[in-house]
């Protein structure tokens, strides 16, 4: 009788431990899916307000018209990027010309009268810290979820499930770029 119980027991119990597993890897896909999503809404909204803040700049940076332009072109490539790596590519050089371009309005005077301008450079610099901050959960939630893939008893189910390794966000790293006590 005993005999009988453990050969079913047994089993039952691998079975359930795989399924919980399978799960929780499952789970965290979905968690990862989602934080990208966050990223890609948070884009979306960047992307609004650059015509906007290059509109009210461009009295300013007249002469540094290879920065408007640089900008322009990392606008248009993350709007068409169609995959998730040439997104994650094309937002990161977005943020990089953009920083060159404050750099460029920290140079002119005439830009700290300017209202609109300076509002428009506060609301592109918050969303670039929002797109930061979901990026970084991101990354958290995608690191967690490749460190499950490899570890043994995960390994096995997340071979057998066909579960892959995710690529983390690159963030990138622009110094000196600060408003409101918020990095950029």
């Amino acid at each position: 009788m005993r005999a009988s119980v453990l050969i079913f027991l047994v089993p039952a119990g691998f079975a359930t431990y795989g399924g919980y597993i399978y799960y929780r890897l499952l789970w965290l896909r979905i968690q990862s899916r989602h934080a990208l999503q966050h990223v890609d809404e948070q884009l979306n909204k960047h992307h609004e307000y650059i015509p906007h803040l290059l509109l009210a700049m461009s009295g300013y940076v007249v002469h540094e018209t290879w920065v408007i332009e640089r900008v322009i072109e990392a606008r248009y490539r993350s709007l068409a990027a169609a995959t998730k790596e040439e997104r994650m590519v094309a937002s990161t050089h977005l943020s990089v010309a953009l920083h060159h371009l404050f750099r460029v309005s920290d140079s002119h005077s005439g830009i700290s009268c300017d209202e609109e301008a300076m509002l428009m450079n506060m609301q592109v610099m918050m969303c670039e810290q929002k797109i930061r901050v979901a990026r970084e959960y991101y990354n958290q939630i995608v690191q967690h979820y490749n460190e499950r893939i490899e570890r043994f008893p995960h390994s096995l189910c997340a071979q057998l499930a066909g579960f892959r390794r995710e690529a983390l966000f690159e963030l990138p790293a622009i110094p000196g770029r600060e408003f409101a006590g918020m990095e950029a």
